[in-house]
């Protein structure tokens, strides 16, 4: 079986790992060649020119694309393909899934938005969970490639429902490590470690986030697991979503404008739990 990878950055790349290691054959389509080159050599794939030389003659198509604009781009390339899948996982808004849908279908495509709810490490151990939603028959026909790499959780029949679904989930994720970050800060102000912060932490509800984020958050080795500037992106994002549908959302609007703040002063390629080295004091000295 044959699977076009669209969008090698972090997760685009553990994908096509874990595809490769799984035996299926592998395209691969990045807008910076050199990365895709890198990545195929390690595990046998082939890198194309564009997303629809790396297509056409694929069973599936799995995007990892950074934006709305990424994502029209990638589908304004593709050609007549009766019973390509295509698989979007990457994380837009609903209403430009919906386009793309719109589009992808009159060629052809069976499209199917499966944004995914964990890390490029989840994805190389076979335990992502993909939100799906789409035609039942294309759904359950994407399974056959996204089960490589964890759970599929089906959301339902129309499109935008599973985009809705992860920008919700990632509001609150990216919401808390903000919060996170302004805790550790107050603690600091006062003279408190933040080690003595997530001792308390320990002792309550907030236990695993305290666990999981905070030594992140504070180590400079962290390596980088999600981009600040896809986090600003994400809440951004979320926002929009709730603002096309009639409704604002002032807690994530404001979580956005923080975010968007650390990219524009130089944080954005860093790991978004990094947030508190915009928010600390000492930054500035």
């Amino acid at each position: 079986m044959r699977v076009a990878v669209l969008g090698v950055g972090i997760m685009g790349s553990a994908m096509a790992e874990r595809l490769a290691s799984q035996g299926f054959e592998v395209a691969l389509w990045n807008r910076t060649r050199e990365k895709a080159e890198s990545l195929a050599k390690s595990i046998g794939a082939t890198v194309y020119p564009s997303p629809w030389s790396a297509s056409e003659r694929s069973d599936f198509a799995i995007a990892f694309l950074a934006d709305d604009n990424a994502l029209l781009a990638v589908a304004a390339d593709m050609r007549r393909a009766d019973g390509l899948v295509y698989i979007n996982s990457s994380t837009v808004t609903p209403r430009v899934s919906q386009l793309a849908a719109s589009h992808l279908e009159g060629l052809g495509i069976c499209y199917v938005e499966a944004p995914v709810v964990g890390g490029a490490n989840d994805v190389r151990q076979g335990r992502a969970l993909f939100l799906a939603a789409g035609d039942k028959s294309c759904v359950r026909s994407s399974g056959r490639v996204l089960s490589a790499a964890g759970e599929v959780m089906e959301v339902g029949e129309t499109i935008g429902s599973a985009m809705a679904l992860k920008l919700a989930y990632n509001a609150v994720l990216i919401s808390t490590v903000g919060v996170l970050g302004e805790a550790v800060t107050l603690a600091e102000l006062y003279g408190v470690s933040p080690s003595t912060l997530q001792e308390v932490m320990k002792r309550t509800a907030f236990s695993e986030v305290a666990n999981k984020y905070l030594p992140r958050m504070l180590d400079p080795s962290s390596p980088v697991h999600f981009r600040l500037s896809l986090a600003a992106k994400d809440l951004e994002y979320a926002s929009r979503a709730a603002f096309d549908a009639g409704v604002p959302l002032h807690i994530v609007s404001t979580a956005s404008r923080l975010f968007k703040q650390a990219e524009v002063h130089g944080l954005g390629a860093r790991d978004y739990t990094k947030v508190v080295d915009f928010m600390r004091p000492r930054r500035a000295s």
